[in-house]
């Protein structure tokens, strides 16, 4: 009965019925205890899995990703208040901030975030995630020499004002990070080119 009035009035059965759910493997809508619970003996008997039992070995089959769609045009956000920022660290535990709105919007313009609302963004990285992310788009080749790199390297250093986006940093090997420390990247390359100019 309850199926019937939910179709009727376009109400997702996922996410509003609390005695039923559809497995995103098979497609059926099933009774919610034809779902495995999510933890062990002490989990929460209302927070469910995704398949149902019968899929159970085919859950890799299908991944649910993430039905949020951002915004990155900056002038949605709001320019008179803090903009709250939301993410996860490096060991997967939510944390919230407050950035100004210069901030956010730089944020978003280097491909660090996006905007849920006015006066919310939604941080796309962790430091390890950020990392990962940087080598395999550089195919881990240092951005300075061109040897081989398995460290990232911020272009603007932090300490005059770069930000941890992907804009902003590049795959670099451990001598290179360490030879150009806070230089500004542009000031480092040339020293870079003269020294691969100068006959060996």
């Amino acid at each position: 009965m309850w199926i019937l009035e939910a179709i009727i009035l376009g109400v997702s059965i996922g996410d509003a019925c609390r005695l039923y759910k559809k497995c995103k493997i098979c497609g059926e809508i099933k009774y919610v205890k034809k779902f495995p619970t999510i933890g062990g003996k002490q989990s929460n008997p209302t927070k469910r899995k995704s398949y149902c039992w019968k899929c159970k070995d085919r859950k890799h089959e299908r991944k649910l990703g993430s039905s949020q769609e951002y915004s990155f045009d900056t002038s949605v956000l709001d320019t008179s208040k803090e903009i709250t920022i939301r993410g996860r660290d490096s060991s997967n535990y939510k944390f919230e901030n407050t950035v100004s709105y210069d901030k956010a919007k730089r944020l978003v313009e280097e491909g660090a975030v996006g905007i849920f609302h006015s006066t919310l963004i939604h941080h796309f990285f962790n430091r390890k995630s950020l990392k990962k992310f940087v080598l395999e788009r550089d195919g881990f080749i240092c951005y300075y020499c061109g040897f081989y790199g398995d460290t990232i390297d911020h272009k603007i250093s932090k300490s005059k004002g770069g930000l941890s986006t992907p804009r902003n940093c590049v795959c670099s090997c451990g001598e290179c990070n360490s030879e150009k420390a806070d230089m500004r990247y542009k000031e480092y390359l040339e020293i870079i080119n003269v020294r691969f100019q100068q006959p060996s």
